[in-house]
């Protein structure tokens, strides 16, 4: 089996991994446990396959309710700087980013506060590329891989949930467990969209002024 790269590890197995853990739980019985431990390196290639699948329908989850969440909040963090730039950024630094991405994108026309979503999420992407480009993506994408991590958790553990509740007789101590520790991964899946957005707003504030007489030249 090849290497899981960090977003599979963080995005897929982990969550598909705590549905597995959970319906183990709830259903002692089950036989992947007793599977896992009589066929060793077997049982545990088995477990890594259903995780990994698990894991991929786990995040179907996650879309919609990361679609539901941001809805609440008037969008994703990226968009709060078209809509609710406060929550982000000083008034100075929202001027500064404004005039940063006419001189170094090109975008000579571009009035961020009368900008519709699709268009904002073009641009954001173009300056998440820049800040890749110029090395500077290191925090941005732990940021943004923790923030996958937790909707994968809060999704696994939605999923958990309603089979715990759906199971009779419901055990209300797992059921308020769960609940706690899904609330738990949201509030941290929040945080780390607030993060990511706001560090790939200041990363390119902080990228060095282009010489564009020399750019022309060349």
């Amino acid at each position: 089996m090849k290497q899981f790269d960090f977003y599979e590890f963080t995005g897929i197995l982990i969550p598909g991994a705590t549905v597995l853990t959970g319906a183990v739980v709830l259903f002692p019985g089950w036989g992947l446990p007793a599977l896992i431990k009589d066929t060793s390196v077997g049982g545990l290639g088995v477990f890594v396959v259903l995780a990994y699948v698990l894991g991929h329908l786990v995040q179907a989850v996650g879309n919609g309710v990361e679609s539901v969440w941001w809805k609440l909040w008037g969008g994703m963090p990226t968009d709060w700087l078209r809509t609710k730039p406060e929550r982000l950024l000083a008034p100075s630094q929202i001027n500064a980013l404004e005039k940063a991405v006419k001189e170094r994108l090109g975008l000579d026309d571009l009035q961020i506060a009368h900008s519709n979503a699709g268009q904002w999420y073009a641009v954001t992407r173009q300056i998440y590329a820049e800040v890749a480009g110029a090395g500077r993506a290191g925090r941005i994408d732990v940021f943004n891989g923790n923030y996958g991590l937790n909707r994968g958790i809060g999704a696994g553990l939605l999923v958990v949930l309603v089979i715990a509740v759906i199971k009779w007789p419901v055990d209300w101590t797992i059921a308020g467990g769960v609940t706690v520790a899904m609330a738990l991964a949201t509030y941290r899946m929040h945080r780390f969209a607030r993060h990511y957005a706001r560090e790939v707003f200041v990363q390119f504030l902080q990228l060095p002024a282009r010489d564009l007489n020399k750019e022309n030249k060349q």
